[in-house]
């Protein structure tokens, strides 16, 4: 990016703030060709100083000469533990975000903050992180920035990062566990734990897809929704009726408030036919009408 297209922030907080030169003006009387430039980078963290904030993101789009270049990126001070804590909290669920929304399933998110020596880092007296959304020099970058639902799940995905990163709580990404298989006689149901990790916004759903429905079967979806964590416990409901003996597969998500979706886990039930000729049925997630076979 070109030195001029980053003066905004001096010439605003001169104008608002003029009895502060320490912050607008940091480089005195010196006279050099990047000055303006060096006094605007500077005047970001000096006016977060001023104001005696938590912390401090600097939130910017990349441009490098390689227009192949792509993804999101953070930069924290090298040295400094907490800025580099809250740096990879911030990476971690921003690709969480991200990635869970339609359309951004393999945005690339670094793993890691580059650690770097800038001003709006160095120059903070709070954990600071530049924040790296997309490359507006990159043409698929380019269109997410102006992509309201990309810009929605960036910013999230920075908040959502320091609110837990405030609370000592790490980089956990939303991960339902793996379900056990079940077997069920005709008119049988069996209550199944959904157990999860991570730091789902509330209220979630626990949503069931059929994934392999026997010929001639009607497999029904079905969704649980649970309104705060204290509800507990996480689990649906899956029951046989009236069909033959085969295997159903199934696979359940969970979706939080955000859009944040864990991965599908596979399970199965297998409906078994009882002895004397009684048959069961598919199995069907609770709170939808049961499948009947056809």
């Amino acid at each position: 990016m070109q030195p001029w297209l980053q003066m905004a922030a001096r010439y605003a907080i001169k104008e608002r703030l003029p009895e502060n030169p320490d912050i607008w003006n940091s480089k005195g009387d010196r006279i050099y060709p990047r000055r303006d430039y060096d006094e605007d980078i500077n005047s970001r963290p000096l006016l977060a100083n001023h104001l005696g904030a938590d912390v401090a993101f600097h939130l910017h789009t990349n441009g490098v000469d390689n227009a192949a270049v792509s993804g999101t990126r953070a930069v924290v001070q090298p040295g400094r533990g907490d800025d580099l804590l809250l740096g990879r909290n911030v990476l971690c669920y921003m690709r969480e975000l991200i990635q869970s929304s339609e359309g951004y399933g393999e945005f690339p998110v670094v793993e890691e903050p580059f650690q770097e020596d800038k001003g709006e880092n160095r120059l903070s007296r709070m954990p600071s992180v530049i924040v790296e959304m997309a490359f507006h020099t990159n043409p698929v970058d380019a269109a997410a920035l102006r992509d309201p639902l990309f810009r929605t799940a960036t910013m999230k995905g920075v908040e959502k990062g320091y609110r837990l990163f405030r609370q000592g709580r790490g980089c956990v990404p939303l991960k339902a566990d793996p379900i056990e298989g079940i077997r069920l006689p005709a008119g049988g149901r069996a209550q199944v734990d959904v157990v999860f990790e991570g730091y789902p916004q509330y209220p979630i759903e626990l949503v069931t897809a059929n994934v392999g429905c026997p010929p001639g079967w009607t497999c029904t979806d079905g969704r649980v929704r649970i309104e705060t964590p204290d509800a507990k416990p996480s689990q649906i409901t899956l029951r046989c009726e009236k069909a033959g003996s085969a295997p159903i597969f199934w696979d359940t998500r969970v979706v939080d408030d955000d859009g944040v979706k864990s991965p599908p886990v596979r399970h199965w039930v297998q409906c078994i036919r009882r002895p004397g000729g009684t048959v069961a049925s598919p199995a069907v997630p609770d709170g939808v009408e049961a499948a009947t076979a056809g």
